[in-house]
């Protein structure tokens, strides 16, 4: 039999690590009545609009959705401000993440990335054998200047997550406008507005704006954080008519479902639960951080619905201490955070729930709290 040859650069890549799923953490452990705060979902769970949307679809699932999800993308359209043909669709915005590398990258065609950032971005560079330049974090935020000075006439594209995952940090408008001014005229920057919906900051740049404005931008938005569709898989780009085109050749057909599409359009039309749903965030980020800074606890400041906690030991530890009872967070070690865990906002319930069980594994656990940087 002979050998199959992977690809060096795909051997380098370390697979994605997805939060634990209750169910699995119930089976393995044996414990019922689990606590997720692990992957910035909506406590609240899906709009009852999207709900009763995807009953309605469910018995058309035998056909082929529309490829282009034309319904969804004239509400984003009129929503937005901005025709469909610059509005590409994808399933979840993890996969116009891989799109546009696979569009825009090659062995002499690279992206710059802060490092610290959502994990996705460096996996989809690598998976292209492309170069890859990781900027240090600047105070838990993208370094703006340093990203743009590592840009060269190799450089494709620029990722940017606002806010950034897993810190829970923004960049502001000064920021963003003095990056613009810098970049390369060549880059087309990626800017991934996955939690945008919970930020509150008034010097929180919409980049929508900047897409209007004539810059070379890709807004990344998702239904999976607010409207609360996660498991339904489905995100959106807008960017300029060009990039736009070429991501549908690139993109998979029929990559969004009939379910997806139906949910998606009646999430965006209840405002309510929107309403409610970055109001309990709000709510419940302030009884956090005051809770945690109360206990002593180090944490970074978020605009999003997830805190980044440092751990009195290595975060792995933790998480499996706090899964042993029932709570499930994220270890930041794939991150570059060995002692610290990302912990999502929940209910007042479960919040509670995790601090309980917090105040346990700390007690339990020697040494100060107090974070670390990636061990190279």
């Amino acid at each position: 039999m002979v050998k199959v040859r992977i690809p060096a650069h795909v051997r380098k890549i370390a697979a994605y690590v997805a939060g634990t799923p209750v169910e699995e953490a119930e089976r393995q452990l044996g414990i019922h009545q689990v606590v997720k705060l692990a992957s910035n979902e909506n406590p609240l769970g899906p709009s009852p609009l999207a709900l009763g949307a995807i009953r309605e679809a469910a018995a058309r699932v035998n056909r082929y959705p529309d490829s282009r999800g034309h319904e969804l993308r004239q509400a984003l359209s009129g929503r937005l401000g901005f025709p469909t043909e610059q509005i590409v669709l994808g399933n979840g915005s993890t996969e116009i993440v891989e799109t546009l590398a696979k569009t825009f990258l090659s062995r002499q065609r690279g992206a710059v990335v802060a490092d610290q950032s959502f994990i996705m971005y460096p996996i989809a560079v690598r998976a292209m054998g492309a170069p890859l330049t990781l900027v240090p974090l600047k105070d838990y935020r993208h370094d703006l200047p340093a990203m743009a000075a590592a840009c060269d006439k190799g450089t494709a594209l620029v990722y940017i997550g606002n806010p950034n995952n897993p810190t829970g940090t923004h960049v502001d408008r000064a920021a963003l406008d003095a990056y613009f001014r810098s970049v390369p005229g060549h880059v087309l920057t990626v800017v991934d507005e996955a939690y945008c919906d919970y930020v509150t900051a008034d010097d929180y740049p919409d980049c929508l704006e900047d897409l209007r404005g004539g810059r070379n931008v890709v807004v990344l938005r998702t239904f999976s954080k607010i409207y609360g569709l996660a498991g339904m898989r489905i995100g959106y780009a807008v960017t300029v008519h060009e990039v736009a085109s070429a991501l549908e050749s690139v993109r998979s057909p029929f990559n969004t479902s009939v379910l997806a599409q139906v949910a998606a359009r009646a999430a965006m039309e209840d405002v309510d639960h929107v309403r409610r749903s970055r109001a309990g965030n709000s709510r419940e980020v302030a009884y956090l951080e005051q809770e945690l800074a109360r206990r002593g606890a180090r944490f970074v400041p978020t605009v999003a619905n997830f805190l980044l906690v440092f751990t009195p030991g290595l975060g792995e530890e933790t998480y499996q201490s706090l899964l042993r009872e029932g709570v499930i967070v994220r270890p930041m070690g794939a991150y570059g955070f060995d002692r610290a865990v990302r912990v999502s906002v929940g209910t007042r319930s479960e919040n509670e729930r995790f601090l309980a069980v917090w105040d346990r594994v700390v007690a339990r656990t020697q040494g100060p709290v107090c974070p670390t940087s990636r061990v190279s």
